[in-house]
């Protein structure tokens, strides 16, 4: 229900307070408001001429579906929604800030590490939105806020909800065409990859301060999306071969959006990464106290009472917005939301990093050793990681939806017995069969065109067979666990690609043996 104004002020929308009108745009209008306990919000309504408009209502509820499954700082979190009143609204939590369209127009192009930091938010919000089932569909400079902890993405208008029937109909456009991907112009799939299009051209624009594919008529700009014709004069070469990757003519040949917050993240560590202002602009230093006869002392004064009055403000009790605003500071820092719930998931798995690697290599000496006793080993120890592999990443996809990690960790232990069963049976066809092929032939040109009755007997074409068999088996698992990433994002896929190419390994030391032995 919308009460009209009085006295001056807005009015009301439901229990909600409007105080200023933030925004405007073809579908609805923004206000910032204040619910009954004086919290101030952001609500959305629909525009009175769409409020009868099935279409408008349709996709201000897909705004909410999919913003509700999306949990991240680095999105604007759904309060509340009326879908059914004369005037339907959602209800947002207010962040304040400047949009990045007005920021870059206010005072220019990025600085370098500004420009890392948000490419490496905006990088990570699309791969929690698409983790989540959900294409954002209209990424652009306006749609980025630049809150004081960092870029949030607004407006799920026209987003998709991977399960959810479309609502974009034939020769109907949703979007904005100087931000959109050459497939929504060449009637083609739409999806995840569209986003990271969508990515480049934005980071491009805070890089630059220009339109990526230029300022002219909307069919010029189409052309120039169509004929991959970006304009990247000016974009630091740090970033410039990941825009250029996103911008790639092909969807299929872009990368993820999880592997863009990867590489991204390690770009930022690397840098020495400023906080954010509301501008987007580097924050000025904290000045440091006074020089006194006594300096360091009053310097360790200064530091306690400030670390006492952050403890103190932290015990205090906090409203829902300042609860929100201090989880988003926490996740933040640790440098990506993605690694943040990786690290929150305690649940048994393999290592990372080098604790993985060790273990791998502790696990390769006994089956080399087991190799070069038996050759035929090494077709058995290949299809074991194999199949250990799928059935490891086949349990983090069968419970990935679930929020708990301790119930996660729970699940996967219980049906670790049917996904291991699951993945030996489909592991003899794939990748056993083009594996076994690309085997057979390395066998029989080895052993000269020929294969002798006992040629399980031949030491060295069954090794250079095996050596075959492990590389297609695991570049094959390798690229099912780069796609499963993707989609999982706390799946650890340093672990599990060493575990998939580790038969190879272990074929090519004891190949390798072999070759020393006969030299020696």
């Amino acid at each position: 229900m919308v009460v009209p104004p009085m006295g001056g002020r807005l009015g009301r929308v439901g229990p909600y307070a409007l105080l200023e009108r933030l925004g405007r745009g073809g579908m609805g209008e923004v206000y910032l408001a204040a619910n009954r306990r004086g919290e101030q919000v952001a609500v959305k309504m629909l525009r009175d001429p769409l409020g009868d408009d099935p279409d408008a209502r349709l996709r201000l509820e897909r705004e909410v579906r999919a913003l509700r499954r999306v949990e991240s700082p680095y999105v604007a979190q759904v309060l509340d929604a009326d879908l059914s009143g004369d005037r339907p609204y959602l209800v947002m939590e207010h962040i304040e800030g400047e949009t990045l369209l007005d920021a870059v127009r206010r005072a220019g192009p990025l600085a370098e590490c500004d420009l890392i930091s948000l490419a490496q938010g905006l990088a990570t919000a699309l791969a929690i939105t698409h983790a989540a089932g959900v294409v954002h569909r209209d990424l652009k400079p306006a749609n980025v806020l630049m809150g004081v902890d960092g870029p949030v993405l607004i407006d799920f208008g026209i987003a998709q909800v991977l399960d959810a029937t479309r609502l974009t109909m034939t020769g109907t456009f949703l979007g904005t065409p100087g931000y959109a991907a050459p497939e929504l112009f060449a009637d083609e799939t739409v999806g995840q990859p569209a986003d990271v299009h969508a990515w480049a051209a934005t980071v491009a624009f805070a890089a630059t301060g220009r339109p990526t594919f230029g300022r002219g008529t909307v069919e010029s700009q189409m052309y120039a999306i169509l004929h991959g014709q970006a304009d990247l004069a000016g974009v630091p070469a740090a970033l410039l071969p990941l825009i250029r990757a996103a911008l790639h003519r092909d969807p299929s040949r872009r990368p993820t959006a999880a592997v863009l917050a990867d590489r991204l993240a390690r770009l930022a560590r690397a840098s020495a990464e400023p906080a954010f202002t509301s501008g987007g602009r580097r924050r000025a230093a904290p000045e440091e106290p006074e020089e006194t006869h006594d300096g360091s002392r009053a310097r360790i004064r200064d530091r306690s009472a400030d670390k006492a009055a952050e403890g103190a403000r932290d015990r205090a009790p906090a409203t829902p917005a300042e609860a929100r605003r201090r989880g988003r500071r926490t996740v933040r820092r640790s440098g990506s939301a993605l690694a943040a719930e990786a690290a929150a998931d305690t649940a048994p798995g393999l290592p990372t990093g080098s604790a993985a690697l060790l273990v791998l290599a502790l696990l390769a000496v006994p089956c080399v050793v087991v190799s070069l006793v038996f050759p035929l080993a090494t077709f058995a120890i290949t299809g074991t990681l194999a199949v250990l592999t799928r059935a490891l990443w086949s349990g983090h996809w069968l419970v990935r939806k679930r929020e708990s990690p301790r119930v996660r960790g729970l699940l996967r232990v219980l049906t670790f017995p049917l996904t291991l069963a699951g993945s030996l049976v489909s592991a003899v066809a794939w990748p056993g069969l083009p594996a076994a092929a690309a085997a057979f032939a390395a066998l029989w040109l080895t052993a000269g065109a020929r294969l002798e009755p006992e040629w399980w007997t031949q030491a060295v074409p069954v090794t250079v067979a095996g050596i075959a068999f492990g590389v297609v088996t695991g570049g094959i698992i390798g690229r099912e666990v780069e796609r499963v990433g993707a989609r999982v994002p706390e799946l650890r896929r340093e672990g599990l690609r060493a575990l998939a190419v580790l038969g190879g390994f272990v074929a090519l030391c004891a190949a390798a043996v072999r070759a020393v032995a006969f030299f020696v």
